[in-house]
């Protein structure tokens, strides 16, 4: 009997496995997740561990097929707050059944009856044309959604939803092969071996959707890709990754528009592509220019059919019906005036653009040297403008070069990578993310890290109200483009965690870096990190430096490589495409 079907039965017959820790919460210690309020009221009273098991995720804002919610994932079900619906409605059910399936290619429409291979007596569903039958039929009949309004049928519906497929043996997650029925929200599977109740248990499909690479707990396991130039790049089992296009002078970060147009700022030729939707696939081969004559263009922002460009002098604004996709580039307008004149050495030309949820312009940048007191407080900042370009205030200051800033999804954060002064050695200081709020100051040039003072001016009294960072990641390597994943394309684990592009070190004895990190958010933090797409640091030769990063209008998540050395930059393409995780007919 496999270990998950083991650990099921202990804790359904255990009596204080999870210890409450304070009033409308409890901690689960086996996964170190707390589930509170209306999710735990909801679990507790219709069916607890044996029905939803146990959760896997912190409650968080998501972004699904039908929406972003408030939500959190467990075992075998994923439950939403829905803030605008009555109780019992108030929390709902995910279509996980119904989800997986479809992720795993399996259109159940055209699947073929499979009989009756449990024996005994049979319902029939009209609206999916399935029957339910035996022990899967009681089980289904016995359990539902606690809501006295309804009547038997009426709960169980509610909980289960309606039959999708027969019955026949797959192999799930766990690596047992047994008689197996998909509903819109479960997945049945029958243990004749076991005990009553436990013959009939649920599938994990809470586990087996939320993260398909580690249903069970475990580390990353890593495939290799060979690309078209003959490269190889490692990432995730159940991901792809393809070259899109090479030759580029210096592509920094992108942006995509609504119609599926991706915009690239090719830093070293002065000038934004655009690569055109239109009505069939993108042509990687061939972009368009869509503005040129530009210093050091970095960054772009696409809000509504404006198209802003951030450069090293100045923000730029693009109408988009002055761009006719003939050939010609468009006219710009500029809107913001940047500072210039940096350190030739270690001075910093890269200005960043976000747009944040008050419908504002946020600009990050850089310093103008390695290490000083700058004369222009616009200097090592984040600032803040009207789209329009008026009203412009720094908001946050002490970032010496915070090249990646994002909102976090579903919030007010606005998050940035800052990438740390040199001349103190291989591991010293660290590179940062940093939750970057209004007035805060970060430290440079005075401190580094956690509120360490700089030697060159060691005065502690000028850190003591710094904000010291949210984490820390190695010194040197110099994390560049960074956004939150916010797409339904990859498993919901990846949902809100931050993407970062690490550009690979330049002041350490050895390279390190040379890769897109994911770092982990729980309950609104940062907790640790993995690499998403390694390989192009190969034996202390590196021969790709990551720097921008965009997610597509189907999910995917394009890659700017700026190879600065032989100016012959790349984009890839990373996508979902599936995984070990989910059952397997037989």
């Amino acid at each position: 009997m496999r270990r998950w079907t083991i650990l099921l039965m202990v804790m359904m017959l255990a009596s204080t496995v999870h210890p409450a820790s304070a009033a409308g919460s409890r901690v689960f210690n086996e996964t170190g997740e707390t589930v509170r309020d209306a999710l735990l009221d909801f679990w507790n009273t219709n069916g607890g561990l044996s029905v939803f098991g146990l959760p896997i995720s912190d409650q968080r804002s998501e972004q699904t097929l039908q929406g972003r919610f408030d939500l959190q994932h467990f075992e075998r079900q994923r439950l939403e707050l829905h803030s605008e619906n009555q109780p019992p409605y108030s929390v709902l059910l995910g279509r996980l059944g119904d989800d997986l399936l479809s992720r795993q290619g399996r259109n159940w429409h055209n699947e073929p009856d499979t009989g009756n291979p449990l024996g005994g007596s049979c319902q029939h569903f009209d609206t999916t044309n399935r029957d339910v039958c035996g022990p899967f039929l009681q089980y289904w009949q016995t359990h539902g959604l606690n809501d006295g309004r309804l009547d038997s049928y009426g709960r169980s519906l509610a909980l289960w939803g309606y039959p999708l497929t027969g019955v026949k043996n797959e192999t799930n997650s766990s690596g047992d092969t047994v008689l197996t029925q998909w509903f819109e929200r479960a997945r049945f599977e029958y243990h004749p071996q076991n005990a009553d109740p436990f013959k009939v248990l649920l599938g994990r499909l809470g586990a087996e959707t939320y993260d398909p690479q580690h249903p069970n707990g475990g580390t990353t396991t890593y495939v290799s890709k060979t690309l078209s130039n003959g490269h190889t790049l490692q990432v995730p089992q159940g991901f792809d990754i393809q070259l899109l296009t090479e030759g580029l002078n210096r592509p920094r970060l992108m942006a995509v528009d609504g119609q599926g147009n991706v915009f690239v700022a090719e830093m070293g030729a002065g000038r934004v592509l655009v690569y055109h939707a239109g009505t069939q696939q993108i042509d990687w081969h061939a972009p368009l220019v869509f503005v040129q004559g530009l210093t050091n263009p970095h960054s772009i922002l696409v809000v509504g059919d404006q198209v802003y460009i951030a450069a090293e002098d100045q923000v730029v604004r693009v109408a988009m019906n002055n761009f006719h996709f003939d050939g010609q580039p468009a006219p710009y307008t500029k809107l913001i005036d940047l500072p210039t004149g940096r350190d030739p050495l270690y001075g910093h030309q890269t200005r960043t653009l976000a747009l944040g949820p008050d419908n504002k312009l946020y600009i990050s940048i850089g310093s103008s040297c390695d290490l000083c007191v700058e004369d222009d407080p616009r200097r090592a900042s984040v600032m803040r403008f009207n789209l329009d370009g008026s009203g412009g205030e720094v908001f946050a200051s002490g970032l010496r070069n915070s090249v990646g800033i994002a909102f976090r999804p579903g919030t007010n954060e606005l998050w940035g990578v800052d990438n740390g002064r040199n001349k103190l050695g291989d591991n010293i200081p660290p590179e940062e993310l940093n939750h970057i709020v209004q007035g805060g100051n970060y430290g440079w040039p005075y401190c580094y890290g956690n509120r360490v003072p700089n030697p060159e001016f060691n005065d502690p009294a000028k850190c003591a109200n710094t904000l010291p960072p949210a984490y820390t990641m190695d010194a040197h390597i110099a994390p560049l483009g960074m956004i939150f994943y916010d797409h339904t394309a990859f498993p919901p684990a990846y949902q809100d965690d931050a993407l970062v592009a690490i550009h690979g070190s330049s002041e350490r004895s050895a390279p390190e870096g040379y890769n897109v990190v994911r770092i982990r958010f729980k309950d609104g933090q940062p907790v640790g990190q993995e690499d998403l797409v390694r390989g192009w640091l190969v034996d202390g030769t590196w021969w790709g430096r990551p720097a921008g990063l965009v997610i597509d209008n189907s999910g995917g998540l394009i890659i700017a490589d700026d190879d600065p050395g032989t100016h012959v930059g790349r984009l890839y393409r990373l996508v979902y495409t599936g995984s070990n995780g989910t059952t397997n007919s037989k």
